[in-house]
């Protein structure tokens, strides 16, 4: 009975952090995917290609 309610403890455990890992995944791409657009309207914007 002990070892059953450790090996679901375990398991939560598990797919807490998964879950945990897979949110800050999200976040990297949603910044990585803005940070390209910026440097799309930058590259957009600065025709000439002289910084300010």
């Amino acid at each position: 009975m002990n070892r059953l309610l450790a090996f679901e403890l375990l398991v939560a455990a598990g797919l807490i952090l998964l879950v945990r890992q897979g949110r800050g995944l999200r976040r990297q791409i949603e910044s990585m995917r803005a940070e390209t657009a910026a440097a799309r309207i930058a590259r957009a914007l600065d025709v000439d290609g002289s910084v300010p």
